[in-house]
């Protein structure tokens, strides 16, 4: 990422020249003496098309210029790729290119004030990528913990109030006034998003009768004996399972009742 690259003694015969040219066309003083101080040195490419003015940015040698430099790419390639490594899977794809660019491209940047300017930017991008993790960390802790509550509730042999109402069969399937409904050997339940609240009810939507169904269409129930994401077939119609931790032989159909 140097700015000084080795050249050979015709490239400093052509820096004098142009500065030369540059002071008949009236150039500035600083630009002429910038080029008068590379050539013996070792003048890059882009000094020579693009005179810095380094004793504007307060240096006094182009040696000591670029030697500030390389160093302020170095840094920001190297701490880019930090924030890459920590906060990567936070970023969104144009703050991940923003960082890709500083890795790739700090050696391009011609200026203190484009090398500084992109500086002040990760520095900020910085900041609202730790901001995303944190935010990302803490909802997948409150997310954990309604899955604890949750599960609590059951190993402890929760039973909502509305369990000790009749237990019949009825032809509309288990009703918010039935509470409880036998069909195909089975008993069926409900469990309500406003006690307990799944950490996927996002993802669902209600029906008219209150009932929560998946993407697909699915009744969303429990059922202790029978595989997550198993199917099979209730009262209501077609159901998932999302839960566990009811007895054998229940179903709890997920309302908001």
């Amino acid at each position: 990422m140097r700015i000084d690259s080795r050249k050979p003694k015709a490239a400093a015969l052509s820096a004098a020249l142009t500065v030369a040219l540059l002071a008949g066309a009236g150039a500035t003083d600083a630009h002429a003496a910038t080029l008068s101080d590379t050539v013996g040195s070792t003048p890059s490419e882009t000094t020579l098309v693009q005179p810095v003015d380094y004793r504007g940015d307060g240096y006094g040698s182009m040696q000591e210029w670029n030697a500030s430099m390389e160093a302020k790419r170095d840094s920001l390639e190297m701490r880019a790729q930090i924030i890459m490594n920590m906060y990567g899977d936070y970023a969104t794809d144009d703050e991940r290119a923003v960082l890709q660019g500083c890795i790739d491209g700090a050696g391009s940047l011609l200026t203190m004030g484009e090398v500084d300017a992109k500086s002040t930017e990760l520095d900020e991008l910085r900041t609202a990528l730790e901001d995303a993790k944190r935010e990302a960390l803490e909802a997948a802790a409150e997310a954990e913990a309604a899955e604890a509550v949750q599960a609590s509730y059951y190993n402890a042999g929760y039973t909502p109030s509305y369990a000790s109402a009749a237990s019949y069969a009825n032809g509309s399937g288990l009703t918010r006034s039935a509470g409880v409904n036998n069909y195909n050997g089975r008993r069926e339940t409900y469990y309500s998003s406003n006690v307990l609240y799944h950490y996927r009810t996002g993802e669902w939507t209600q029906d008219s009768e209150g009932f929560w169904r998946d993407s697909d269409g699915y009744y969303v129930v429990a059922a202790g004996d029978k595989a997550q994401g198993s199917t099979f077939t209730g009262s209501k119609g077609e159901c998932k399972v999302y839960d566990s931790g009811c007895a054998a032989g229940t179903t709890d159909y997920y309302t908001g009742w």
